[in-house]
């Protein structure tokens, strides 16, 4: 009798674990599945709200294929950009947030995404769209110049503009 109590208590104690373990995901699933949803609805609104602020839509969840180099070999990556716009004859890019910590270019997930596409893809500016508080923030980033200057190049071109000139004034003086 005792024995079939200690059972009975086992098994229903891996049971209420087991179900409580099962509801907790069940809830984490039904969460995230409602804020995917919300997402991809304010995803199809930005588009309203793009084309209200005068922008022409040319594409939307562009994908573009972004290739570059790890010790000499070429990899590729997959860029999906929910919009692709213009206006005034410039051509920008713009991905739309929606949520608490995505819309911040603070996120680090965000600025990175973004950071990504200013320099993958060519454009005339990025714009995060952040469909919480419809608005649409223009990124830019300082461009680091990589390209090292030879000043002592510089200096020989001048002189040698400079004893050009020098040449050609004196033989129009004499």
């Amino acid at each position: 009798m005792i024995k079939t109590t200690v059972f009975v208590l086992i098994i229903s104690a891996l049971l209420f674990v087991v179900l409580s373990y099962k509801y907790k995901e069940y809830i984490k699933r039904r969460k995230l599945q409602k804020q995917f949803k919300r997402g991809n609805e304010l995803e199809k609104e930005a588009r309203y709200f793009l084309e209200n602020k005068g922008y022409t839509i040319l594409e939307e969840q562009y994908v573009h294929y972004h290739e570059y180099k790890v010790n000499g070999e070429t990899h590729q990556s997959k860029l999906i950009i929910d919009y692709v716009v213009s206006q005034n004859n410039k051509t920008y890019l713009v991905e739309v947030k929606s949520g608490k910590k995505a819309i911040s270019i603070s996120d680090k997930n965000t600025r990175r995404q973004i950071l990504e596409y200013y320099f993958a893809i060519d454009n005339d500016g990025v714009f995060l769209l952040d469909m919480e508080n419809e608005e649409l923030l223009k990124i830019e980033f300082a461009v680091k110049d990589n390209k090292p200057t030879n000043n002592l190049a510089w200096i020989i071109a001048a002189a040698m503009a400079l004893i050009l000139l020098i040449c050609l004034l004196t033989s129009f003086i004499g």
